[in-house]
C-alpha cells in the first residue's frame, strides 16, 4: 500500500509553527491541566445530583458546588492565558509572512509588475498571508487539546456505561466520510473563488487607473454593467462555498442530536431498569460532549485546510519566484566607471527586436546623448544599464567587468536617475527630495535651488512640508519633474541618467538645468535621452537608435 506523502505546501505552512516551540510546550502543559479539570467536572455534577439532591444532603451540595466553582475558575484562567499567547503567536507569524512577501516584492524582476496593477497584487497577497498565518490561530493549534479531551471523555464514557459509549463512537465514521466528500468540494470552490477574485481585482484596479478615460469617453454605464456581471459571479462562488460549510454544519448538528436522542432513550431505559442513576446519565451526557464535539472539530480540520491550501500554494509559488539577478560579489568604486555595451541584443518576449548587436561606450566623465523615435527602445537601453532587464545576448560592462558580477546594490548606487514619469511617494516635498534622510540641510537646500524646486516653494501652502498626494497628484508636471531632478542631484552619484528629464520644464528652467549638466557635472558621467536636439550642444557623443540599430552620429543632428 502506498503511503501518501504530505503536501509540500502543507508541510511548509506548518513550518511557521516552529519558532514557537517554547510557547507550545507551556500550552500543552496547560492543556493537560485543563483536561484533568474537565474530566472531574461531570463527576462533581453527578455527586451534586446523586449524593446531594437525591439524598437531600445540603452539605454535599455545598462542597460539590464550591469544588465546581474552583474547577470553572481554573479553566477560565487557563483560557484567558491561552488566548493572550495565541494572539501573540498569530501576530508574530502574520508579521513574519507579510515581511517575507514585502521583501520579495521589492526584489522581484520588473517584468512581474508589468501585467499587474497594485490593487490586484495587494488584494491577493493580503488574502494569502491572512489564510496561511491562520495556521497559528487558536483553532488549529488547539486541535491537540481535542485529543486529550477525547481520551478523557472516552475514559468517562466507558467507566459509566460501555454500551452507551458504543452509540457515541458510531457517529465518528459517518462524520468522517461526510466531511471527506465535502472538503474536496470546498477546496475546488475555494480555487474557483480565488481565480474569480483575482480576475475581478485586476479588472477593478485597471478601471481605477483608467478613471480619466472612463470619464472622457462616458463609459459609466458599460463599466457598471461589467462590474455587475463580475460581482454577481464572484458572490455566486462565495455563496457556493458558504453553502458547503452550511451543509457540513447541518450534518454535524443532525448527527450530534441523533446521538443525544438515542442517549436520552437508552439512558432513560437504563434509569428505569435501575442500571444507572440520573446523575450518571447527566455525567455521561457531558462526557459524550467531550467526544462528539472534539471529534467533529478534528474531522473538520480537513474542511479548514481546504480553505487554506489554495492560498498557501499560491503564496509559496510567489515566494519561490525568481528575484533580480544578484550573484555579484565584487564591490564598485565611487568614481564614474567606463560603461560599455558589447553586441547587446534584446527583445520583449515575442515582440520585434528592440536592440540588435548594440555597441557603445561611456567613458568616465563623458556626456552622452541617445536620440531616436518614440518606441525605438531608448528607455530599454537605460533599463539594461540599470539591470532592470537582462540582455538576450551580449554584455553590459562596467570597467571591463560584466555588471552581473558586481553587487547589485553597490552598482545601482553609482546612478542618479530622472525619468520622464518619476514616481513620487506619499509625503511632503522634503521627504520626496531626501529619500534616505541622511543629508545635511545645506546639501538639501542646494539641491532644491539647483533643480528649481525652491522657485515654487513660496506658492506652496506649507512650503517644504506641503503634502504632495499620491504620486505627486497635487503638483503640476513641471513641479514633479523638478522635484525628481532635486532628489537626483542630492544623491550625488557618479553617473547621472536623464530620460526626457526636462519634459515638464519651461524654456528658462530647461536651459538652466542644461547649464548645470555641462558646468557643474564635469566630473560625472551623464547619459541623456532627449527629443530636443538643442540639448545636444556640449555632448561628447550622440547615439541614434533606429529599428534596433544603435549608431554614433557624426556631425550635426537634423
Amino acid at each position: 500500500m502506498k503511503i501518501k506523502k504530505l503536501d509540500p505546501a502543507l508541510k511548509r505552512t506548518f513550518s511557521y509553527l516552529k519558532p514557537f516551540k517554547k510557547e507550545f510546550t507551556f500550552i500543552v502543559l496547560t492543556l493537560l491541566v485543563s483536561t484533568a479539570v474537565g474530566f472531574f467536572q461531570p463527576l462533581v455534577i453527578r455527586a451534586i445530583t446523586d449524593d446531594g439532591m437525591l439524598q437531600q444532603d445540603m452539605s454535599v451540595i455545598a462542597r460539590s458546588v464550591l469544588a465546581l466553582v474552583g474547577l470553572v475558575l481554573v479553566n477560565q484562567a487557563i483560557e484567558l492565558w491561552q488566548t493572550r499567547v495565541f494572539a501573540d503567536i498569530h501576530n508574530q507569524s502574520y508579521y513574519t509572512i507579510f515581511h517575507q512577501v514585502f521583501e520579495k516584492l521589492l526584489h522581484l524582476e520588473k517584468s512581474y509588475f508589468e501585467d499587474k496593477n497594485n490593487t490586484e497584487i495587494l488584494s491577493f497577497l493580503q488574502m494569502d498571508v491572512s489564510q496561511v498565518s491562520s495556521i497559528t490561530d487558536r483553532y488549529t493549534v488547539m486541535s491537540a487539546s481535542y485529543i486529550f479531551r477525547i481520551i478523557s471523555g472516552l475514559v468517562g464514557l466507558f467507566v459509566i456505561s460501555w454500551k452507551l459509549a458504543l452509540v457515541v463512537l458510531a457517529m465518528v465514521p459517518v462524520k468522517f466520510f461526510l466531511v471527506r466528500g465535502l472538503s474536496k468540494r470546498r477546496e475546488k470552490a475555494m480555487d474557483e473563488m480565488i481565480e474569480s477574485s483575482r480576475d475581478f481585482s485586476r479588472w477593478f484596479g485597471d478601471n481605477l487607473n483608467g478613471v480619466d478615460e472612463i470619464k472622457l469617453w462616458n463609459l459609466f454605464q458599460c463599466r457598471e454593467k461589467v462590474f455587475s456581471q463580475r460581482q454577481k459571479n464572484l458572490l455566486k462562488l462565495e455563496k457556493k462555498g458558504t453553502m458547503i460549510d452550511a451543509w457540513n454544519m447541518f450534518w454535524e448538528v443532525l448527527l450530534e442530536w441523533s446521538v443525544t436522542i438515542v442517549l436520552y432513550l437508552l439512558g432513560g431505559w437504563l434509569i428505569c431498569a435501575g442500571s444507572l442513576t440520573i446523575g450518571a446519565v447527566f455525567a455521561f451526557a457531558s462526557y459524550s460532549g467531550y467526544v462528539t464535539g472534539p471529534v467533529s472539530a478534528l474531522i473538520n480540520i480537513k474542511m479548514y485546510f481546504a480553505r487554506i491550501m489554495p492560498s498557501a500554494r499560491r503564496l509559496f509559488k510567489f515566494l519561490d519566484m525568481e528575484t533580480e539577478k544578484d550573484d555579484g560579489k565584487k564591490t564598485v568604486s565611487s568614481r564614474p566607471p567606463r560603461l560599455e555595451f558589447r553586441d547587446v541584443a534584446f527583445r520583449y518576449e515575442e515582440n520585434r527586436p528592440i536592440l540588435q548587436g548594440a555597441n557603445f561606450t561611456v567613458e568616465p566623465g563623458e556626456k552622452v546623448a541617445i536620440i531616436g523615435q518614440n518606441g525605438s527602445g531608448k528607455s530599454t537601453i537605460l533599463n539594461l544599464i540599470l539591470r532592470f532587464y537582462q540582455p538576450d545576448s551580449g554584455l553590459v560592462l562596467a570597467d571591463g567587468e560584466d555588471v552581473n558580477s558586481l553587487s547589485l546594490e553597490d552598482y545601482r548606487g553609482l546612478f542618479s536617475v530622472v525619468s520622464q514619469e518619476p514616481y513620487l511617494f506619499l509625503g511632503d516635498i522634503l521627504e520626496n527630495t531626501d529619500l534616505t534622510g541622511n543629508t545635511t540641510n545645506e546639501q538639501l537646500q542646494a539641491a532644491l535651488q539647483a533643480s528649481g524646486v525652491a522657485g515654487y516653494l513660496e506658492r506652496m501652502p506649507d512650503g517644504e512640508k506641503t503634502q504632495i498626494g499620491r504620486n505627486g497628484a497635487k503638483l503640476s508636471g513641471g513641479e514633479k519633474q523638478k522635484l525628481a531632478v532635486a532628489r537626483a542631484l542630492l544623491k550625488d552619484a557618479p553617473v547621472v541618467i536623464l530620460d526626457e528629464a526636462t519634459s515638464g520644464f519651461d524654456v528658462e528652467s530647461d536651459a538652466y538645468l542644461h547649464g548645470i549638466i555641462l558646468n557643474e557635472m564635469r566630473e560625472k558621467s551623464v547619459i541623456m535621452i532627449t527629443h530636443h536636439y538643442e540639448h545636444l550642444g556640449g555632448m561628447d557623443k550622440v547615439y541614434q537608435l533606429e529599428e534596433g540599430v544603435l549608431r554614433e552620429v557624426e556631425g550635426p543632428v537634423r
